[in-house]
């Protein structure tokens, strides 16, 4: 199929054009993923979760931002947001993954947010969210509690 200009993505398969592959190494040869499932992948093994365990969480907030409620955009990814005090740099273990949020709670309100110092912080909706996370609850409902 590389020799038609095609090629088709080991995740989605869909047979795609080269240009939409990245290249692999120095040789020229393209990844088995085509540029987005790529890039979904990545993101996946970065904040250590499943795709299932985004779709979950994704239904439980009911296709929106689990801070603002905005629905997500069909043609944009909603942010992972992790605890970063658990998770500061590099890979996330997971357990600290709290919710799925639109880009402007993500980059502009829950950063700026946590950055107050504790007696500033009083802002019932971002409390709320960050008190019991979208995630945990997901975590609770799916992993039953141990016998006594």
């Amino acid at each position: 199929m590389v020799q038609l200009g095609a090629i088709q993505c080991l995740h989605c398969r869909q047979c795609k054009p080269l240009s939409e592959f990245s290249k692999l190494n120095v040789s020229g040869d393209p990844r088995p993923y085509c540029k987005p499932c790529n890039a979904e992948r990545v993101r996946l093994r970065h904040y250590n979760v499943t795709r299932e365990f985004v779709e979950q969480l994704l239904l439980i907030q009911e296709g929106k931002c689990a801070i603002c409620g905005d629905p997500a955009p069909a043609e944009v990814t909603m942010h992972i947001d992790h605890d970063h005090a658990c998770c500061p740099v590099g890979r996330s273990c997971g357990a600290c993954v709290r919710g799925l949020l639109c880009n402007r709670c993500n980059y502009h309100g829950l950063g700026w947010y946590e950055a107050l110092p504790p007696q500033l912080r009083t802002f019932g909706l971002l409390n709320s969210y960050l008190s019991l996370p979208p995630a945990r609850r997901l975590r609770m409902e799916v992993t039953p509690p141990a016998a006594a």
